[in-house]
C-alpha cells in the first residue's frame, strides 16, 4: 500500500470526530463540471454581454427571474449525476458515529444523496426549489420531472435554494460548520483549493490534531497540513476503502 494511503488509514482509523470539507473536486469526480467549465456556457454568457458572476447573482435574478429559472434547467440540474465513492465513504463513516458531518461549498446535494445526514452547505443546495412569491417548495426530482418553471400554487417563478452573488451566507449554517471545526479531532479536505472566501477561511477555525488535504493542486493551507495527498480523491479514497 502507498505510504501516503496507509498514513491516511491509520489516522481515520484513529480518529473519533471526523470533520469533512469538500469542494468542487468531488462534485467533479461524479462529472459534474466546475462552473466556469460548462460545456457552451461561457459563449453563452458572452454573447448576452453578461459575467459568469452576473448570471448566478440576485440582480440577476430580480431583473430576469424567467431567464434565471430557464439558466438553471440549462446548466445547472444534472438529473443523471450521482454521488461517488468519496460521497459515499463519508456517508459511511457518519453513519458509524466515526464523523460529525460534513461542510461543502458544493450545490448538487450529492452529499445527501449518499445518505449523509448532517450536512452543512454553504452555499446552499440544489435539492429545494422555492416560490419567489408564496415560498411553497419543491424537490429538484418535482422540478426536474414536471419541467417546472412556475409555482403551480400562484404562477410566479420559482428558483433553487441556493446562495446568490449578493446574498448572504445562511448565519445558522455557519454557525454548524464552525461547530464541527472547533470540536472535531480530525478534518479532511476533499477537492477544494481552499481559495474561495468566505468558505475557505473557515478552516482557519480547526482546532484539533490531524488536517488531512486531498487535492490535486496546492492549497494555501498545505505547510499547515498532516497529511497532504496531491492526487485523483477517488483513486485515494478507493485504495484506502480496499485496505479496510
Amino acid at each position: 500500500m502507498n505510504h501516503k494511503i496507509q498514513q491516511l488509514d491509520d489516522i481515520i482509523r484513529n480518529s473519533e470526530n471526523i470533520a469533512f470539507f469538500t469542494g468542487a473536486g468531488i462534485s467533479v469526480a461524479s462529472g459534474i463540471p466546475d462552473f466556469r467549465s460548462i460545456g457552451g456556457l461561457n459563449d453563452e454568457i458572452t454573447k448576452k454581454g453578461y459575467s459568469p458572476e452576473y448570471i448566478l447573482s440576485s440582480d440577476y435574478l430580480e431583473s430576469d427571474p424567467e431567464g434565471f429559472i430557464d439558466f438553471c434547467h440549462r446548466y445547472l440540474l444534472f438529473a443523471d449525476k450521482k454521488p461517488n465513492t468519496v460521497h459515499q465513504w463519508i456517508a459511511e463513516l457518519e453513519k458509524k458515529h466515526q464523523s460529525n458531518g460534513v461542510i461543502t461549498q458544493n450545490i448538487d446535494g450529492l452529499h445527501s444523496d449518499a445518505g449523509s445526514q448532517n450536512v452543512d452547505e454553504l452555499h446552499g443546495t440544489l435539492n429545494q426549489f422555492f416560490c419567489l412569491h408564496c415560498q411553497h417548495k419543491y424537490t429538484k426530482h418535482e422540478v426536474i420531472q414536471n419541467h417546472l418553471r412556475h409555482c403551480d400554487k400562484c404562477g410566479n417563478p420559482i428558483r433553487p435554494d441556493i446562495v446568490l452573488y449578493g446574498e448572504m451566507l445562511n448565519q445558522g449554517t455557519i454557525f454548524n460548520a464552525l461547530h464541527k471545526l472547533k470540536t472535531a479531532d480530525t478534518l479532511v479536505v476533499l477537492g477544494s483549493s481552499l481559495i474561495v472566501q468566505p468558505a475557505a477561511g473557515l478552516i482557519s477555525n480547526f482546532e484539533g490534531e490531524n488536517l488531512i488535504i486531498i487535492n490535486k493542486d496546492t492549497t494555501p493551507y498545505d505547510d499547515d497540513a498532516t497529511l497532504v495527498i496531491n492526487d485523483d480523491m477517488v483513486s485515494a479514497i478507493d485504495s484506502l476503502r480496499k485496505s479496510q
